[in-house]
């Protein structure tokens, strides 16, 4: 049967890239000599993602791209699930370095087994969750899983502050920072992972598709541009470690104040002006699904309100950082012109 099972395999999809059948034969090898227990509550010690790390170390000199090392990792679990028998559910990267998640949580009983249910898919070493101020049953629910940190403070500590405590909780190579309200895909926040173990320093959620055009963006994405052109980074557009998902390496968590997280467009300022590598590397469309509340809707909310400062406060630090002057830019008659008339 197995043998049956192996020839359509690759008589399918793979069959005209020679590396995804050498991937889907590897994955099948690897599933034929798992043991069914073998890491199967942690997908970091899973021998799927165990495998396929030392396949892909001892096969490819060069790391791929993002996009053909996803196609690569689904092949090999095509392969690995077919031999094993079993249904693998984790999604294998090639990672250097270790990985952990931090989760932010307040009142998300409606959601939070859905994201955590996502990132356990992912080879993460830890998923640390911030309960922050918790009266509903999220915390009950955060216990059902095993494999979680959960960090519970009764009173509430203020937005984002949760990012800082869990980075200064991980300990490890990589953080991806989510929210308990929205389960976003793991297929969706592994290119975040990737993109930091590679060397990105901050792997930003990539909106800018998703907005509308400048007349009709409101105060906060406005906000949000002008921070970045400030930072002479205007190929950033819009994007913000306000937005999650994002990741952080772990150097610059370590080399960085973890309390800065607090307060994301600051700390998006300072990596900027220290030399750290910001990109923008996925788009997840946090719009749609995204809970809304009676603090974060309508013009002028107080969540709104609360993230403008923050971008004062990041403008603040370039200019205590900069000195005035550098802010100030010469336009020539005709661009004057073009502000002036423009409508």
């Amino acid at each position: 049967m197995k043998s049956q099972q192996r020839s359509s395999v690759s008589r399918g999809g793979v069959r005209s890239d020679p590396w995804l059948r050498r991937a889907t034969s590897a994955g099948w090898k690897a599933g034929e000599a798992a043991r069914p227990d073998a890491g199967a509550s942690r997908t970091h010690l899973s021998g799927l993602q165990q495998s396929f790390v030392d396949w892909m170390n001892a096969s490819i000199q060069q790391r791929p791209g993002y996009a053909r090392m996803k196609r690569l990792s689904e092949a090999y679990v095509q392969g690995y699930s077919l031999a094993s028998g079993s249904k693998e559910n984790g999604i294998p990267l090639l990672l250097k370095g270790s990985a952990a998640a931090v989760v932010c949580v307040s009142n998300e009983e409606g959601t939070i087994h859905a994201v955590l249910g996502e990132l356990e898919r992912l080879p993460l070493r830890q998923i640390i969750v911030v309960l922050n101020g918790c009266t509903d049953l999220s915390y009950s629910l955060v216990r059902e899983h095993r494999s979680v940190t959960a960090v519970y403070y009764p009173e509430p500590l203020g937005h984002d502050v949760g990012r800082s405590i869990g980075a200064k909780l991980a300990e490890a190579d990589i953080v991806l920072f989510c929210d308990g309200d929205l389960a976003i895909a793991a297929e969706d926040l592994a290119p975040f992972l990737y993109a930091a173990d590679g060397g990105c320093d901050v792997a930003l959620n990539d909106l800018n598709g998703f907005l509308p055009l400048f007349a009709a963006q409101d105060e906060v994405t406005r906000c949000k541009s002008f921070l970045n052109a400030s930072l002479s980074r205007s190929d950033l557009g819009a994007n913000s470690m306000t937005a999650v998902p994002h990741a952080l390496s772990g150097r610059f968590i370590r080399e960085t104040d973890p309390g800065l997280l607090s307060v994301p467009p600051k700390a998006q300022a300072v990596a900027v002006l220290e030399g750290y590598r910001v990109e923008a590397v996925h788009a997840v469309d946090v719009f749609t699904g995204n809970r809304k509340r009676k603090g974060n809707t309508g013009k002028g909310n107080s969540v709104a309100a609360m993230i403008v400062g923050d971008h004062a406060e990041a403008i603040g630090e370039i200019l205590k950082r900069r000195g005035i002057s550098a802010m100030r830019t010469s336009l020539s008659r005709k661009d004057i012109a073009m502000r002036r008339n423009a409508v």
